[in-house]
């Protein structure tokens, strides 16, 4: 059964991405049941660069920030990719959601932070502050398809421009093609990679070139001193 999924997997990518993806995705899957490493893609947008005024159409939903007290009773209920903990992190951090609500009912939400933010439970990543860091994206099954996800971030890109930010900064792993190619539709640029490599116990990153100019890198959570901090 595992061996028909990945098949199908690899055919599916071909289809939709070419050779050169499948390729990419078939070599980190095989690389990865050796050592835990992952890519990530960084990638940038200003509200100059989202080239369709359909971004910003919240297809009739309210579209806001939303704060934590509304947030914790999705959170109550295990519901939605939220937890407490989750929320009272974010809190702490100074964190906002963006998210777009159908009556009462919660349809997508994305996080959005100024400050270093963690990657799982062994890294945290460092940016520009002149950017916001969009992260945690999540859109509720029933309402897929819609693009919300991106609609969320552009209305978010929107109103963090008017406060001053440059833009909005992210990563998408490196073989998630159908996200970016969802980002790429909305505007997002990448500049550069960071290597995440877990092996022995260690935690190791390493950014290539293109992410020194936006200060995007990230350091092992753990020790809280970057392990590589050179250009690839």
């Amino acid at each position: 059964m595992h061996l028909r999924q990945a098949v199908g997997g690899i055919r599916e990518n071909l289809r939709r991405y070419g050779l050169a993806a499948a390729a990419h995705d078939v070599g980190w899957r095989a690389l990865n049941k050796i050592v835990d490493l992952s890519v990530l893609r960084g990638m940038t947008v200003r509200l100059q660069d989202v080239p369709d005024p359909r971004f910003f159409d919240a297809q009739g939903l309210d579209a806001r920030f939303v704060g934590e007290d509304e947030l914790a009773r999705f959170a109550a209920a295990g519901a939605h990719d939220l937890c407490a903990d989750f929320l009272r992190e974010a809190r702490a951090r100074g964190d906002r959601c963006y998210a777009l609500f159908d009556g009462e009912a919660l349809a997508a939400y994305g996080w959005y932070s100024g400050v270093p933010t963690p990657i799982g439970h062994n890294f945290v990543l460092h940016f520009d502050g002149r950017y916001t860091y969009m992260y945690k994206g999540y859109t509720v099954p029933a309402y897929r398809g819609r693009r919300l996800h991106a609609v969320g971030m552009c209305r978010a890109l929107r109103a963090f421009s008017e406060e001053g930010r440059s833009g909005l900064i992210s990563w998408v792993y490196s073989n998630n093609f159908a996200s970016l190619q969802s980002v790429a539709r909305m505007g997002y640029r990448i500049f550069g990679d960071v290597y995440l490599l877990r092996a022995a116990g260690s935690s190791f990153a390493r950014a290539t070139r293109g992410c020194s100019a936006y200060g995007f890198r990230v350091e092992a959570r753990s020790s809280g001193a970057a392990l590589a901090r050179g250009s690839a």
